[in-house]
């Protein structure tokens, strides 16, 4: 009866592992379902899958030539032209929907053209992809001049890289808890960064020491992919302070 015993138990415990792999499967992959529900994250996908990146290029930033052109290549999302382009986020639906807005007519003399997206976009799909096009050329100013200068700081240091545009995500990094770089107006902010002091733990140390302390989070942390660098001095008590105003600001803003 022992070794019937010992089978008994041998099984049990293999049930037990397997049920939890498979709950952490099912926990991560509605995690990441989760995360990939977000209007930002939504319009990346329907701007893939209409073609925006042929003609302006990997997240609107590099935009191919268009001979004739005012610009001399199709307007890339942000800077100058496209500012000249679109008066508010109105206008930027409509080049999406229509190919132009009301005021502001195409450039007649470029060869390429903006396609009208109208009849091929849901309202669902239209709302999503402009929602994205508006994080990714970062359209409208914060009027506070903390706000500004904290995404300047957020600019020169990076941040938009792994954090996602405007720090809205949503970047894939591989070993990380939930599958994705957390995004600064997402649920997962308040649980990560619990006060302004840990805030700056993160950005000075790339940890703050309540997760240094707890064994998992700290190995997790340690073996993701893309983990969170340490400037140290680099960042001054004013870059965090601007850092700070404009996360709450993005926080405060969604897309």
């Amino acid at each position: 009866m022992r070794p019937a015993r010992r089978w008994i138990v041998a099984l049990a415990v293999l049930a037990i592992a397997e049920g939890a792999f498979l709950a952490a499967v099912l926990v991560r992959r509605g995690w990441q379902e989760e995360a990939a529900d977000r209007p930002v994250e939504r319009g990346r996908a329907v701007a893939r899958r209409m073609g925006c990146f042929g003609c302006h290029g990997p997240g609107g930033e590099r935009p191919i030539p268009n001979p004739g052109a005012k610009n001399g290549d199709v307007p890339r999302w942000g800077g100058g032209m496209w500012m000249m382009y679109n008066d508010d986020p109105d206008d930027v639906r409509a080049w999406i929907r229509d190919g132009h807005p009301p005021d502001h007519a195409p450039d007649a003399n470029g060869l390429l053209a903006m396609p009208a997206y109208g009849d091929r976009l849901s309202d669902a799909e239209l709302g999503d992809v402009t929602a994205y096009v508006l994080a990714v050329s970062r359209f409208g100013w914060p009027d506070d001049p903390a706000v500004a200068a904290g995404r300047e700081v957020a600019e020169r240091l990076g941040c938009f890289g792994c954090h996602g545009p405007e720090g809205r995500g949503l970047v894939a990094n591989p070993g990380s808890f939930k599958g994705y770089v957390p995004p600064w107006d997402g649920p997962d902010y308040p649980d990560l960064v619990r006060s302004r002091e840990e805030l700056t733990q993160w950005v000075r140390d790339g940890i703050p020491d309540r997760l240094r302390r707890n064994p998992a989070a700290r190995k997790i942390l340690e073996t993701q992919a893309i983990q969170m660098p340490a400037y140290g001095d680099r960042v001054s008590d004013q870059d965090l302070d601007g850092l700070a105003a404009y996360i709450d600001w993005v926080r405060a803003n969604p897309r």
